[in-house]
């Protein structure tokens, strides 16, 4: 008995017209990250054989894969993995997916980091999440003392597992914590990084369906203006930041004023300066403290 086989460009062309039907964004991209997932193979091999035959089994587990993206399953999730600073990331439901915007953010704190970095030079993440602002961190600008913080133990055995792939061995080190309770008053640290929750509650349904419905909602809502997060940073990091340390927030549209000043009237940081994602939004904030 022959068996029957399917072709991969077929397969994706089938997936790509149903993406396109439930307004899937990038449904051409989608489906083929989704092929080459279930091939084992990176996307230029798709390129390269681009009608490869798969049998019933590969051709029904694509299939499957396809019915939890109908289902506004992220991409990143269903394969298990996403790049960040063109580094790989593994991520799960416990953790968000990195975004583009937070590159901006690990590019100012490295460039700190490269200039001013001496011995014992100490970089806190909080709420770190996958990993990727840290090992990011550890990969490009190391030989600094690396810590990393989140409520979730979920989260941390991912950012764990992150650091593992991108080959950061003993550079880093992972606490279980909520925000800085873990830490003496006699802690003091040179850089404070944070890419916390900042949705307002009001706005979570209001969220696209692949973010409420898929990401960590702890890893999201901040209360009513979506500050309290942020509002716990400012309030709380000079307290173990050495003097002239830098501390550096990514924060969403419009919180800008807010935020900008809070960290005035709290009258324990200087030289405060927003920075703009590459799409021209006022998205980070940056200050040392006094």
């Amino acid at each position: 008995m022959v068996k029957t086989q399917w072709d991969s460009k077929q397969l994706i062309i089938e997936a790509i017209n149903l993406f396109k039907k439930a307004n899937i964004p990038k449904p051409r991209l989608n489906a083929e990250l989704i092929m080459v997932y279930c091939m084992n193979k990176e996307r230029i091999d798709l390129y390269v054989d681009y009608k490869k035959k798969l049998t019933r089994i590969e051709a029904n587990y694509f299939r499957a894969l396809i019915q939890r993206r109908l289902k506004k399953e992220p991409v990143q999730y269903i394969i298990g993995r996403t790049e960040f600073m063109s580094l790989p990331f593994y991520v799960n439901k416990h953790v968000l997916i990195p975004r583009p915007e937070t590159e901006v953010l690990v590019e100012q704190v490295m460039n700190h980091v490269l200039e001013n970095k001496k011995r014992n030079y100490r970089i806190l993440d909080i709420g770190t999440g996958s990993g990727n602002i840290i090992v990011s961190l550890a990969k490009y600008a190391p030989k600094c003392l690396y810590m990393g913080i989140d409520i979730s133990n979920a989260a941390l055995k991912v950012a764990k597992k992150n650091a593992k792939l991108n080959k950061i061995k003993d550079d880093i080190k992972f606490l279980n914590a909520d925000g800085f309770e873990c830490f003496s008053r006699r802690r003091h640290f040179d850089v404070i990084v944070s890419n916390p929750p900042y949705i307002k509650s009001s706005d979570l349904n209001g969220l696209q369906d692949e973010i409420k419905m898929h990401e960590p909602c702890i890893a999201l809502e901040a209360g009513e203006e979506g500050l309290d997060k942020i509002r716990y940073l400012i309030d709380n990091s000079y307290k173990f930041m050495r003097k002239n340390a830098l501390l550096t927030i990514e924060f969403a549209y419009g919180q800008c004023k807010s935020i900008k000043s809070y960290a005035i009237k709290k009258g324990k940081y200087k030289h405060i300066r927003i920075v703009k994602d590459l799409s021209g939004i006022d998205r980070i904030i940056m200050m040392n403290r006094k």
